[in-house]
């Protein structure tokens, strides 16, 4: 009887462990097709992340032969611009492609391999800080350069004078630049170094003078005044006079600081305009007889004052090279800013996961190159037999591959 009970037991939880299979099985099944999901969503998402890393690695790429393209440089040397360049963009908020962009116009503009970085940094700092796009500011700036045989290890210097002065005169540097590319010619061959151009530039835009008309005509008189100077001419007397000096003193200046005797002259017109003379007779007296001339040289005589605030000012900023990375950093600050940090960031990631997969993808691009050529030719020789011959011997070569 015990014996039968257990046999009864036994029947019943036979049952109950069938339905509990079953049960568990559903169960099983659901949990199976829970993990399919997980497993598929990752697999989109680790493929969507392949994806967007081989885009930022193929646009750099493409970004980075424009720079290869204009500059003469060792493969060692394009290596360490390369990430010269992404380095960059983790700190500036400008993507890595655009520094590239900046870098090769570096290149065109015959800026050397060893300073193009240097170039590049300052350049985009002017475009962040000013009202001068990095493009405007780099082109400008080479050619100034050129002009005056500036060191091309001086432009972040030449960055922060700019940016000096368009903080603290009634101009932008957008003026400055354009008003002393003007005046760079002769500023040079008379002897102003370049914050002493700039200076003069930042103030004959400060009172309205037009950088075309102005800037030739300013031009003309510093070389008449040379002139006078280098030939001891009738008019260095008369040029020396309105200045307050000798005309030894007055030689002497313009020989060894150009800049203080052409603010000694203007400040004395100022006077002389003042007593109530008539500045427009004198300086016809001394050779300045047109009136664009006559008329840049009244408005800077009544801004003597501006030019001798800028000519300080401009040294200043030129010694202490802090003007343009200070306004950067401003920037840089931003909320905007910060965003466009995080996202360069992992840009500069995913351009390095890319590299990688770039590299196998490259044998299965020149596979399949090899293939298309292969069909491409059988149909040129058989027609669609042909074409579907090869098609067959494709197909076993890829069969065999895998």
């Amino acid at each position: 009887m015990a014996d039968g009970s257990l046999i009864f037991d036994t029947k019943i939880d036979s049952k109950g462990f069938k339905d509990g299979l079953g049960k568990l099985g559903s169960v099983a099944n659901t949990a199976i097709k829970g993990v399919a999901k997980v497993v598929t969503g990752a697999g989109t998402a680790v493929a969507a992340i392949g994806t967007a890393s081989l885009k930022a690695s193929i646009d750099f790429e493409s970004a980075f032969a424009g720079v290869r393209k204009t500059v003469d440089a060792t493969e060692q040397e394009f290596a360490a611009l390369e990430k010269g360049i992404r380095d960059m963009s983790k700190h500036i908020p400008q993507s890595a492609s655009a520094i590239a962009g900046v870098a090769e116009a570096a290149g065109q503009l015959g800026i050397e391999t060893k300073n193009i970085l240097g170039f590049t940094e300052t350049m985009l700092m002017l475009g962040d800080a000013t009202n001068m796009s990095s493009d405007q500011a780099a082109t400008a700036l080479a050619r100034l350069a050129n002009i005056t045989r500036m060191p091309q290890t001086e432009f972040d210097k030449l960055g922060s004078t700019i940016v000096a002065l368009g903080n603290n005169l009634a101009t932008t540097e957008s003026e400055i630049v354009e008003m002393g590319l003007r005046l760079a010619g002769t500023g040079a061959q008379v002897g102003m170094t370049e914050d002493q151009i700039l200076a003069l530039a930042g103030a004959m835009s400060s009172v309205g003078i037009n950088a075309e008309a102005g800037g030739s005509s300013m031009s003309r008189v510093m070389q008449k005044i040379n002139t006078q100077v280098l030939s001891g001419g009738a008019n260095l007397k008369n040029f020396a006079q309105i200045s307050g000096m000798s005309a030894d003193e007055f030689s002497k200046a313009w020989r060894e600081k150009p800049s203080e005797a052409i603010l000694a002259f203007t400040k004395g017109l100022d006077e002389v305009n003042k007593a109530g003379g008539d500045v427009t007779s004198i300086l016809k007296e001394l050779g300045v007889n047109s009136v664009q001339e006559i008329d840049t040289l009244l408005r800077l005589a009544g801004a003597n004052e501006t030019l001798a605030d800028a000519l300080g000012m401009s040294a200043e900023a030129w010694e202490e090279n802090t003007a343009l990375a200070t306004e950067a950093e401003q920037r840089y600050k931003t909320t905007e800013s910060q965003i466009g940090l995080l996202k360069n960031n992992v840009m500069d990631l995913a351009i390095s996961i890319g590299n990688e997969l770039k590299e196998s993808m490259r044998g299965a691009i020149d596979t399949s190159i090899e293939m298309t050529q292969r069909l491409s030719d059988a149909f040129n020789k058989g027609g669609f037999s042909g074409l579907v011959s090869e098609l067959g011997n494709v197909i076993a070569d890829v069969l065999t591959k895998i």
